[in-house]
Formats: structure tokens, C-alpha cells, sequence
């Protein structure tokens, strides 16, 4: 499958909270990068830190654009983070709507690496 496609597809899962779907398209060593740093390698592990992740924030991604290398390994999806600020640190509830970047590479038709990079911090 075209890197555009699984990167529609993870983006698609992410939003329905989906992710026996999502880890379809990841290899089982896959590796997330969030924007405050933290890095998890392992399907599993980035299922829980993605769950708590979109939970907390009860996050959505829209208004995308999908990018992708000549040789179909890397992508990006540039696009808006939705959501509130569930944490209490901003206030419980807070709505906020951010720019937002997924890069996705990939290689044997999996998923290898998804890094998230965010205008600001949530």
C-alpha cells in the first residue's frame, strides 16, 4: 500500500480511536516520537502512550495535506490538531485548535516510525 494511503488510514484510526486498524499498518518495533520528547518503541507501547495521549486531550486531526517522498518511504501530514485540555493545567475543558505535523516512515509496506510535532505544547 502507498505511504499517502497508510498515512490516511493511521490518521483515519487515530480519529476512531481505532487501534487494532492502526496497528496493522506499524511493524511490531515501530517507533513514536511525541512532541515533548518522550520516544517508545514498540507497537504496544506506542498504543498506550497514543490512547492516554488522545484521551487526555480528547484530540482530533483535521484539515490535512499528505505529503510523500519520490520513493514512497516517507510522509508527512501537515495539519490541525482539535481538542481540549483535559489535564487541568490550561483549565479542564479549554478548547484548542493547533497546527500540527505527522511524519510517517515506512519501509516492506509497514509503518516504522510516526514522530508528532506540534506548534506548542499541550
Amino acid at each position: 500500500m502507498p505511504i499517502r494511503q497508510q498515512m490516511s488510514h493511521a490518521i483515519e484510526a487515530l480519529n476512531q480511536r481505532d487501534f487494532a486498524a492502526l496497528e496493522t499498518l506499524f511493524d511490531a518495533e515501530a517507533v513514536l516520537d511525541m512532541p515533548d520528547g518522550q520516544r517508545v518503541i514498540g507497537f504496544a507501547s506506542m498504543r498506550d502512550t497514543l490512547s492516554a495521549y488522545l484521551l487526555r486531550h480528547d484530540a482530533r486531526f483535521a484539515n490535512g495535506v499528505a505529503m510523500a517522498d519520490d520513493a514512497g518511504l516517507r510522509g508527512a501530514y501537515d495539519g490541525t490538531i482539535e481538542g481540549s485540555d483535559r489535564d487541568g493545567t490550561s483549565g479542564v475543558g479549554r478548547r484548542f485548535s493547533l497546527p500540527c505535523v505527522f511524519v510517517f516512515e515506512g519501509e516492506d509496506d509497514h509503518l516504522t516510525r510516526l514522530s508528532l510535532y506540534l506548534s506548542t505544547a499541550l
